[in-house]
């Protein structure tokens, strides 16, 4: 007998002895025990058997191991007796004559499953085996119902497949505060859609004035989180959720604690397509744009009594006048321009409204809406086009978030082209990097050849500079010579001798003189081809990491196109007429024949045939 059965006996002796279990019960326990050890190599205390089993509470098995320390003379005095730790081993499978009992644990600690390899139903396990071999494992929380287990272990379910046994608790994140706007984010609302999607120009918005320390929003905190708790009984803390952090431009400050966001100045609030808050101070016109105003540029809110006259340039924050006519708008917010745009070129980071708009050309972030009409013009909308109770005709337009109008085109004039679905703003800053990838690519192929070529003219000219260095050394040795015969005043005694060593002092200088030069000449090309080799080394480097940050930027581009999906819809609400392009994202179509009333949406589902491919339908308008 081993002490440690020898400890187990002694035990269940005692136990038995102070009357907190019969021997029956001691005696089935040391089966258990048996078999857990027979199956999973674990020895499992009997003391936490009994325990398991329910035959004795936690406080009396701390009692009898108390006794059975003081009959071992192991007592240590002032020290309470602690639980016997639980083997934290994984008992992962259980097998006996050709059955198995599997348990597995998921990564996230959060699943149990078990599995069954061989004779179901199972008749060597029952269900107290099953839980002692959890808690064997350390798995303590979330274990199915003890009915549910047997049924597992009569085939009635899971059979030939991982039964989910244990099932922990996912935590419950923090619900991200809500964002409260103090002033209407959308003043000059391109119109207000009524039930039928139809647009209402009498409901246009006024624009909301707001004084130095107000309150421009605020974050209402929402419901908090949960903590989890994995099978093992750990607890799982609440994810950390990332939360929207105000963005404050001019005219705004955000408070230390980051929940309210407060004006610094008067004027109107705006809230801009990227989410940043500002004040914007009003720049009164009254009139017109024209000679006695000249170009405006304004870091605000233009507000035009009359008309931006043609030929003048306006740039500031968000601009509203009567009429544009024939000007250069450049502007970060919203325009409205009632009675209508003609001959202009615009650019603008929000959304804009017309009366009408002729022979224009608009880049615009945000919606547009124009009320009777579109002739002759190219628009590209990030948002929605919206032109509800009015006529394109002649024009381009494309609208990421889809087309509205009442008439697209007429008999006598020229088929208009609509585009849905796309951004192309993106596409274009995507062509205008990839065009620029294959423009630095190309100069970048010459390089590795220059930088060759470079490099052989440096060894050149070092080869050179070796050379003139090897005669300027013959020429130090040989007037080292000469000095030694002037010194030994070969030149007084004159005669020829003397004549011939003079003529052989003033070659020899002249020689001297031309490798100096040479060796100047030399040394300043060696180090422009050393500046130009630096410089084209560099340029290689440069233009690598120039191409990775394109790349980057491009990836980043794809990326925002495949989560931002735009809407392929054109809705008609009157007449369409054939010749009519229309462009999405996957598709393209030209209509045949005229039609009335009618929404175009690309699709892949199944067509008629079952056949799955990207196409525009024609359905209802609605």
């Amino acid at each position: 007998m081993t002490g440690e059965q020898g400890k187990d006996n002694r035990f269940g002796v005692i136990a038995v002895e102070m009357n907190f279990v019969d021997q029956e019960k001691v005696d089935k326990a040391l089966v258990v025990q048996s078999r857990i050890f027979e199956k999973t190599g674990v020895k499992m205390p009997i003391g936490e058997i009994l325990t398991e089993m329910g035959a004795i509470s936690v406080a009396e098995r701390n009692e009898i191991l108390q006794t059975q320390r003081d009959i071992d003379g192991k007592t240590e005095s002032g020290k309470t007796p602690e639980s016997p730790p639980k083997n934290l081993q994984p008992a992962r499978s259980a097998k006996k004559e050709g059955n198995a009992l599997d348990i597995s644990v998921s990564k996230d600690k959060l699943t149990a499953s078990a599995y069954i390899d061989g004779k179901v139903p199972v008749t060597e396990f029952d269900v107290s085996d099953v839980k002692i071999m959890l808690h064997a494992e350390g798995i303590l929380h979330g274990i199915v119902e003890d009915a549910r287990i047997k049924a597992f272990l009569n085939g009635d379910t899971g059979v030939g497949e991982r039964w989910t046994i244990a099932t922990g608790t996912d935590p419950i994140p923090d619900t991200p505060p809500q964002i409260k706007y103090h002033f209407d984010t959308d003043p000059l609302k391109i119109g207000t859609l009524t039930e039928e999607g139809l647009m209402d120009w009498k409901e246009r918005g006024q624009l909301p004035q707001i004084k130095e320390g107000e309150l421009l929003a605020e974050k209402i905190p929402g419901p908090q989180g949960k903590e989890g708790m994995d099978i093992y009984g750990k607890k799982i803390p609440i994810p950390k959720v990332r939360e929207q952090r105000f963005k404050c431009g001019k005219g705004a400050r955000r408070s230390e604690d980051g929940m309210r966001v407060h004006a610094t100045l008067s004027g109107i609030p705006k809230l801009s397509v990227t989410g940043e808050i500002s004040v914007m101070p009003t720049l009164h016109i009254q009139g017109d744009i024209s000679l006695g105003t000249g170009h405006v540029t304004f870091d605000g809110h233009i507000e035009v009594t009359g008309a931006v006259e043609k030929g003048y340039r306006v740039k500031g924050g968000s601009l509203r006048a009567n009429e544009i006519r024939n000007a250069q708008i450049d502007i970060d917010g919203d325009i409205t321009a009632m009675n209508g745009i003609f001959g202009a070129t615009i650019r603008t980071g929000g959304n804009l409204k017309a009366g009408h708009i002729h022979n224009t050309d608009i880049i615009l972030a945000g919606d547009m809406a124009v009320e009777k009409e579109i002739i002759e013009s190219k628009i590209e909308a990030n948002g929605r086009c919206l032109i509800n109770d009015g006529i394109v005709i002649s024009s381009t337009i494309s609208a990421r978030m889809g087309i509205t109008a009442m008439d697209i085109g007429t008999k006598a004039s020229k088929s208009s082209e609509l585009i849905v679905g796309i951004d192309q703003q993106l596409e274009r800053e995507a062509d205008a990097i990839r065009g620029e990838i294959q423009a630095i690519k190309a100069e970048r192929e010459n390089l590795p050849k220059l930088l060759q070529n470079l490099r052989i003219r440096s060894d050149q000219v070092n080869t050179r500079l070796g050379e003139v260095a090897q005669e300027q050394d013959k020429c130090m040795v040989q007037h080292r010579r000469l000095q030694e015969k002037v010194e030994a005043g070969l030149l007084k005694q004159g005669g020829a001798a003397a004549e011939k060593l003079q003529m052989t002092i003033t070659e020899l200088k002249a020689r001297q003189d031309a490798y100096d030069h040479d060796v100047a000449q030399l040394m300043e090309e060696d180090e422009s081809i050393g500046k130009e080799i630096a410089a084209t080394e560099t340029a290689i480097t440069e233009s690598a990491t120039k191409i990775q940050e394109l790349n980057a930027r491009l990836d980043t581009i794809t990326e925002n196109q495949k989560m931002n999906h735009g809407v392929a819809m054109v809705k008609i609400g009157g007449n369409v007429f054939s010749g009519t392009t229309i462009t999405g994202p996957h598709s393209a179509m030209v209509l045949q024949e005229d039609l009335k009333r009618l929404s175009i949406v690309e699709t892949d589902k199944p067509d008629h045939d079952g056949l799955k491919r990207w196409r525009f339908e024609l359905t209802p308008f609605r």
